[in-house]
């Protein structure tokens, strides 16, 4: 089905491309401060090819005649902004370290506790450039998912894509009820019983069930 453009710039009003564009001005000012050896200018070199795909595969989508062809290519711009955090995700560990290059005092358990919005304005530039790629990740997959709720409403939707819609549901809707569960202090079981996780944790309920593994 042929998508209908409104504006030929319509893309530049985008929560996700304006996001996109300004992680790429803020990474083009950071990567300055390397130091010039040949690591890192291929480092830093890689980081805005991957910054400037991520922004220009979000446009050609926009600006593709069709809405599964504007799903592919949020496809590629996720796949760029992914090796871009990746590449943040590097120089916190301390994989590079140079002038020029923070790394090596953080954690995992420590940044993705961190909230990406409202980004706080005192955290390490490359600490909040990974928060700014993290919110760009969930935008993505937010236009994403968006786009895949009209094409089931087209009916153009693959076997595959409806599946997968199908289960993308499912998740949604078990991290909802993980997440009441925790907030009330229950806890389910395998065998399908809702108890306090406080009364099971004790032994005086729920004997002899394991809890629900809500990853398998």
């Amino acid at each position: 089905m042929i998508k209908q453009a409104k504006s030929l710039y319509g893309y530049r009003e985008l929560l996700v491309y304006k996001k996109a564009e300004e992680l790429q001005m803020v990474l083009a000012d950071y990567v300055k401060t390397f130091s010039h050896s040949k690591t890192l200018l291929a480092l830093s070199d890689q980081m805005e090819r991957s910054a400037r795909s991520t922004k220009q595969n979000i446009t050609e989508g926009w600006k593709r005649n069709s809405t599964r062809e504007y799903y592919q290519f949020l496809g590629y711009a996720v796949a760029s902004n992914a090796e871009l955090e990746e590449d943040f995700t590097d120089i916190l560990r301390g994989v590079y370290a140079a002038k020029g290059v923070e790394g090596g005092k953080w954690e995992k358990r420590e940044w993705e506790k961190i909230l990406f919005y409202p980004l706080n304005p005192i955290l390490p530039i490359c600490l909040q450039l990974k928060l700014r790629a993290k919110e760009l990740n969930y935008l993505l997959d937010k236009l994403q998912k968006s786009l895949t709720d009209k094409m089931g409403s087209e009916g153009i939707l693959s076997v595959a894509d409806k599946l997968k819609r199908q289960k993308d549901r499912r998740k949604d809707e078990e991290d909802w009820f993980r997440k009441s569960l925790k907030e009330q202090g229950s806890v389910r079981l395998e065998n399908g019983q809702i108890i306090e996780r406080a009364k099971w944790e004790k032994g005086e309920a729920g004997k002899g069930f394991k809890e629900w593994n809500w990853d398998r």
